[in-house]
C-alpha cells in the first residue's frame, strides 16, 4: 500500500468514527411486514429509552397505527407524503410529523430523511379569555365535582390532569399549598407546588370532610374527560367558549397583572424543570413561592 493510499485510508477510518460519534445514518427506506408488532416494539422503546409518558406515548402509537395501514408497511418519502395529505390541517400534520421523525429516524433508523418533512408555522392566535363575570356565569352551571375542579384549576394554575390525580395528602391546609411534584412520570411535562385561596381551600375542605377521604385517596373521582365534556357542555350553553386549558392562561395573567416575576409563574404553573428547582431551591422554595401567591390571591376571587 502506498503513502497515498495509507493516508486515503486513515482518512475513510476517521470519517467512520466521526459519523458513528455523531449517529450518522445513510437514508433508506423500509417495509415493515409485521404492523402490530413493529407498533408494540415502538411502544417498549418510548417507555425505556425515549422515556416519553404514557398519554404521549398513546398518541404516537394512534398516528403510528394509521400511518403503517395507510401505506401498508411501506416506508418512504412518498408514502409519508401521500398519508400526510390526507388531512388539510396544519396542526394535525405538525402531530403526525413528531410521531414519525421519532419512529423513522429514531426507532427504524432509517436516517433524516423525514427532516424534510417541516412543522407548519401558524401565526400566533390572540386568545379571547373570558371576563370575571362570563367565568362566574359559568362555574355557577357547572355541577358536583366539575364545579369544584374548575375552581380549584382557576386558583392554582394546574392542569387538569394533575387535578383529578390529586391525593388528599397533596395539600397542606397551614399554608393551603398544593404538591404536585411527583404527579408526572415522564419527561415531557414537570409540576411543583402551587396554592389555592383561603375560600377554595375551605371548600376544599369541606368537601373532603363530607366524602370521608382519607389521605390517601384520590380527592377526584371523576376522569378529565368528564370534566372537558361538562365544560362543552355549560360552553353551548351559555355561549361562552371556555377549556379547562384556558383556566391555566386566565391564571397566568393575573399573576402578570399582579406584577409575578415570570419564573415564578412559571414555578406555579409547573413550567420549572426539576434541575433548575433542585438548583435554586431557595429561590423556589414554598415559602417563598407562597410570598409570591399572596400578591394574586385578591385577584382570584370571583
Amino acid at each position: 500500500m502506498t503513502i497515498t493510499e495509507e493516508k486515503l485510508d486513515q482518512i475513510l477510518q476517521d470519517l467512520e468514527l466521526i459519523k458513528n460519534h455523531l449517529k450518522i445514518v445513510p437514508d433508506r427506506d423500509s417495509t415493515i411486514d409485521d404492523l402490530k408488532s413493529s407498533i408494540s416494539d415502538y411502544e417498549t422503546y418510548a417507555k425505556e429509552e425515549l422515556k416519553l409518558n404514557s398519554k404521549t406515548i398513546t398518541n404516537q402509537l394512534s398516528i403510528l397505527s394509521r400511518f403503517l395501514y395507510h401505506c401498508n408497511g411501506v416506508i418512504n418519502k412518498e408514502s409519508v407524503k401521500s398519508y400526510l395529505e390526507t388531512n388539510e390541517s396544519d396542526s394535525w400534520k405538525s402531530n403526525q410529523i413528531k410521531a414519525l421523525r421519532r419512529y423513522i429516524r429514531d426507532f427504524l433508523k432509517l436516517g433524516n430523511w423525514i427532516e424534510s418533512f417541516e412543522f407548519s408555522k401558524t401565526k400566533a392566535k390572540i386568545k379571547q379569555l373570558p371576563s370575571d363575570q362570563e367565568l362566574l356565569e359559568f362555574v355557577k352551571n357547572l355541577k358536583g365535582e366539575s364545579q369544584i375542579a374548575f375552581l380549584l384549576m382557576y386558583t392554582s394554575g394546574l392542569r387538569i390532569g394533575e387535578i383529578v390525580k390529586l391525593k388528599v395528602e397533596n395539600l397542606n391546609f397551614e399554608i393551603n399549598s398544593i404538591d404536585a411534584s411527583e404527579i408526572h412520570d415522564g419527561n415531557t411535562k414537570h409540576s411543583w407546588v402551587s396554592f389555592t385561596t383561603v375560600k377554595m381551600a375551605k371548600i376544599l375542605d369541606n368537601f373532603i370532610e363530607e366524602n370521608y377521604l382519607g389521605n390517601n385517596e384520590n380527592i377526584f373521582s371523576v376522569n378529565s374527560r368528564t370534566i372537558q365534556n361538562n365544560f362543552k357542555l355549560v360552553s353551548e350553553k351559555l355561549g361562552i367558549h371556555l377549556t379547562p386549558h384556558m383556566l391555566r392562561s386566565i391564571f397566568t395573567e393575573k399573576c402578570t397583572i399582579a406584577k409575578i416575576p415570570d419564573k415564578y409563574i412559571d414555578a406555579l404553573c409547573g413550567r420549572t424543570s426539576p434541575s433548575i428547582i433542585a438548583k435554586h431551591y431557595t429561590d423556589y422554595s414554598p415559602e417563598k413561592l407562597r410570598l409570591q401567591y399572596n400578591l394574586v390571591e385578591p385577584l382570584l376571587t370571583l
